[in-house]
């Protein structure tokens, strides 16, 4: 791929020449994919009753048994006893783990927010001594962060650390700590002194208290607890960088988190479809087979249609993130750092996006099943209650949106990308949608420039336009390199969603552009229904 196309924002000012599509994944990536998703349907499904009937110490042992095939360190450099995997390999294996929700959030707050700490920023004392038990399975990860007055603005927390001697002594309060009913070592978050933010390895022992677990809404099979710490003491040498440096450790791992829960949420999506779509197949009303009627399968295919957008992105944002990664010697961890926080912007694009496409999809595929989709006893159900989380976690999607908007600003302040100066124009094709759609967003986050902190009403229908974007651009450049007719038709029906939602983007902006809202003629869709579920049936 064209070094041009590697940095953040790059989508902003042109479509790849090439990108990485899951056609080109090897044997060996395949195999491990399926290696995986057998794990999951053979070795996790059969306890989730009694996951989720009050038995959380048993996904312990899951976690334990996955290690056995190398997924406790699908991220972790071989050195350290992981797996080292391409960051598009590890995105596959993180749809197959999603399988399982409760396993799937158990899994990966271990392998990324548990485990990508010590990586990035622990030194090689640190990393020697955690990472291969915790790729072993030894230690189980958890990431404890989050405080009762302090969620999406987590550096206001009041977790203090006091230095006395070799030991600083944590005190305060976390909630929705995952993992925390069985976790050995809590990437805990302090400030000392009460000014300092900071980042500490604490291992479970005195003065830690794990509470009870909450009573969720949904993945019932995971634990999730508040940890009290009441003058926990951490050796020094279980700090993490330098003191007031935690902010670094905290934003640049859950960076990479918001990347995986993307994948994730894309696994659970194609989960959810073929459990509508089969359904669908089954089940008969008025003498037919409920797929055969148009106001179901058009769901199916728009939900392909999303499906498909969405995996585009995943592993066009995988492969960048390789790249970033890439790195020998010395420096390799600086670089790696540098690789988490430079496409900011696109992790929390991928993690609004992929978690929407989802929720609309697990919706749909409840729809289809009627009133039974709303009986315990049918598994739409459940998967309803656990994917409702993904849009809140890892940052709400409203703090994502701000995210993404503020890190592109940010990138054009730094001289990374170059907006197009035209919106004007027709978007009869994909290519002048792209054009109109990189003129808005350009000229908007051009705009937002002149002001301190970026207008809340004006975030929305520009992080929208930006996600719309990124999809298209990835769906339309997959297709054109693959040239498969399904493709093709699918980009042609997303194409003609993001042209019709264009006009309300560009009024909304308009404030910001100085430009007259698009006109945009709406094309019928029904056709374009027809061409997606000819193809895909």
């Amino acid at each position: 791929m064209e070094a041009t196309t590697r940095h953040t924002g790059a989508f902003l000012e042109t479509t790849p020449k090439t990108l990485f599509t899951p056609e080109q994944f090897d044997a060996e990536s395949r195999q491990m994919a399926e290696a995986t998703e057998r794990f999951v349907r053979e070795q996790v499904a059969p306890y989730v009753k009694r996951l989720e009937h009050g038995e959380p110490a048993q996904m312990r042992e899951i976690l334990i048994d996955s290690a056995m095939l190398g997924l406790m360190g699908i991220d972790v450099p071989q050195e350290f006893g992981g797996l080292g995997l391409p960051k598009t390999t590890s995105a596959l294996i993180t749809e197959k783990t999603a399988l399982q929700p409760s396993f799937a959030v158990s899994h990966a707050v271990h392998t990324s927010v548990g485990s990508l700490p010590i990586l990035l920023f622990g030194d090689p004392e640190q990393q020697k001594h955690y990472l291969p038990k915790l790729t072993a399975g030894e230690l189980i990860g958890a990431y404890a962060l989050t405080e009762p007055e302090a969620g999406s603005d987590a550096l206001s927390g009041r977790t203090r650390a006091t230095l006395k001697g070799d030991h600083y002594f944590i005190k305060g309060n976390k909630i929705w700590i995952t993992n925390a009913g069985f976790a050995d070592l809590f990437v805990t978050f302090a400030k000392v002194d009460g000014e300092r933010f900071t980042a500490f390895l604490v291992e479970r022992g005195p003065g830690l208290l794990v509470e009870r677990e909450e009573h969720k809404l949904g993945l019932h099979g995971s634990s999730t607890c508040r940890v009290v710490f009441d003058e926990v003491a951490v050796p020094v040498r279980n700090r993490l960088r330098a003191e007031g440096e935690g902010a670094y450790v905290a934003l640049y791992t859950v960076n990479i988190g918001r990347f995986k829960i993307g994948a994730a949420a894309l696994g659970i999506a194609k989960e959810a479809w073929r459990i509508g779509r089969d359904y669908a197949a089954e089940r008969k009303q008025f003498g037919h087979a409920i797929i055969e009627y148009p106001l179901v399968w058009r769901k199916l295919a728009w939900g392909a249609t999303l499906m498909y957008a969405v995996e585009s992105a995943t592993y066009r944002l995988a492969e960048d993130l390789e790249q970033a990664f890439q790195a020998e010697g010395t420096q390799r961890q600086e670089v790696w750092r540098d690789a988490a926080a430079h496409y900011a912007a696109e992790c929390a694009l991928l993690k609004v996006a992929a978690t929407e496409a989802l929720h609309q999809i697990v919706d749909d595929a409840l729809q289809i099943h009627g009133g039974y989709g709303f009986s315990e006893e049918y598994p739409i159900a459940a998967l309803y209650r656990d994917t409702r989380v993904n849009r809140i976690y890892e940052g709400t999607n409203e703090i994502n949106r701000l995210n993404l908007v503020e890190r592109l600003s940010h990138a054009r302040r730094k001289g990374l990308w170059t907006p197009l100066s035209a919106i004007d124009g027709t978007t009869d094709t994909v290519e002048e949608t792209l054009h109109a759609l990189r003129g808005l967003t350009g000229r908007a986050l051009e705009a937002l420039q002149a002001h301190a902190e970026p207008p809340q009403l004006l975030v929305e229908p520009l992080a929208d336009a930006l996600i719309a974007l990124y999809l298209l651009d990835s769906a339309h450049a997959r297709a054109r390199q693959t040239a498969n007719p399904v493709h093709q038709a699918m980009v042609a029906l997303y194409h003609e969603h993001v042209r019709r939602q264009l006009a309300g983007w560009s009024a909304e902006l308009a404030a910001l552009t100085g430009r007259l809202p698009l006109a945009v003629a709406p094309k019928p869709l029904a056709p374009l229904y027809e061409a997606v579920w000819a193809a895909t049936g």
